[in-house]
């Protein structure tokens, strides 16, 4: 979910996470958070929840601030590459258990 004030701006569905930070992003304008976690009874063998160099280069163009992802759970493609982003880019990038 994209989040901004309390509002939530944008559910991910189908299209699947970087269109719905720009949908979010676009709501939003600058400033906003993103959530990802898994869904409950997620099926992990198939479905793994990810985020990627693109996630970033989507969340830098949408102007969000923070990207939450559930620990344990949230698959970081290119972690170093990830961070470096992100800190480049002044997102943070925090874990939620």
């Amino acid at each position: 979910v994209i989040v901004k004030s309390g509002t939530v701006l944008a559910v991910e569905a189908f299209e699947g996470t970087n269109d719905a930070i720009k949908r979010g992003g676009a709501l939003a304008r600058k400033g906003a958070l993103m959530i990802k976690v898994a869904k409950p009874n997620q099926d992990m063998r198939f479905d793994v929840p990810v985020i990627g160099v693109e996630t970033i280069r989507v969340a830098t163009e949408a102007k969000l601030r923070v990207i939450a992802v559930e620990a344990e759970k949230t698959l970081l493609l290119e972690r170093d590459a990830i961070v470096d982003l992100a800190e480049g880019s002044n997102i943070s990038i925090v874990a939620l258990l």
